[in-house]
């Protein structure tokens, strides 16, 4: 899906000044572990973190958050990442790998967001069948490792508009549709999954609409085929990434 996009290899290491809010007073510290795919790793925003295959920015939600609430973070995230990616390591581009990203997760742990979906819906033939028993074992695992845990299960922003909005971003309509869908049905399936198991839906898709690839520039929080500022195309941008941190930090901050 857009998760397949061609990773564009151009990755100017481009510093972007983006802040964080301080952390609150009489805030406790705690252990936070991002695992995820493209939408949780932020590539080409500035800096890209180690290894660079895995196109990881240090200004991503996760990072953003942390900062916040003052937790420390452990971010395994990684573009291409799929659920299997939690268990097995991923190899990546420029000969790199990406370990298990489940070896992050442990006892001491106290807040996990968990990012996953797009790579293997689209793996999956474009359908969410297979989709919720995945997320299920690896909610119940994660469970398992970090007993303390709160739960995070991050829902996908709008990347596109029904209909798109061909040539500004040149894809059909068919295409746009099928991308629109197919971020309403994932998030669907993370929504009943956190429910099921005890763990906390951040939905941040209300909020990221009319801020897609196909909003003006100065409001968009999505990139378009030809990114304006670094970001993968139909991805988050370094502003959607501010916004997706802010809706988590306060989501934790309700339910920790």
């Amino acid at each position: 899906m857009v998760g397949r996009l061609v990773y564009r290899v151009v990755c100017v290491l481009t510093v972007l000044a983006v802040g964080a809010s301080p952390t609150a007073a009489g805030e406790s510290s705690g252990v936070y572990v991002s695992v995820g795919e493209s939408s949780a790793a932020g590539p080409f925003i500035a800096v890209q973190l180690d290894p660079l295959g895995c196109f990881r920015s240090d200004h991503n939600y996760a990072h953003l958050a942390a900062e916040a609430l003052g937790l420390t973070l452990r971010d395994p995230a990684c573009s291409g990442a799929k659920i299997a990616n939690m268990y097995v390591a991923q190899p990546v581009p420029f000969g790199g790998s990406n370990s298990p990203q489940i070896d992050a997760v442990t006892e001491d742990v106290t807040i996990v967001s968990v990012d996953f979906g797009v790579n293997d819906y689209a793996d999956d033939g474009w359908t969410a069948t297979a989709l919720a028993p995945k997320i299920s074992a690896l909610l119940d695992d994660i469970r398992g490792r970090a007993p303390r845990a709160e739960i995070f299960v991050m829902g996908k922003i709008q990347r596109i508009r029904a209909g798109g909005c061909f040539p500004a971003v040149p894809l059909l309509p068919a295409q746009a549709d099928q991308i629109f869908v197919g971020i309403e049905a994932v998030n669907a399936v993370l929504a009943a999954r956190a429910a099921a198991h005890d763990a906390i839906f951040v939905d941040v898709y209300p909020a990221s609409v009319g801020h897609d690839a196909c909003a003006p520039e100065e409001i968009r929080w999505v990139e378009g085929i030809f990114p304006s500022s670094p970001a993968q195309p139909l991805h988050a941008n370094a502003v959607g990434h501010q916004h997706e941190a802010q809706l988590l930090t306060a989501a934790i901050r309700d339910n920790s």
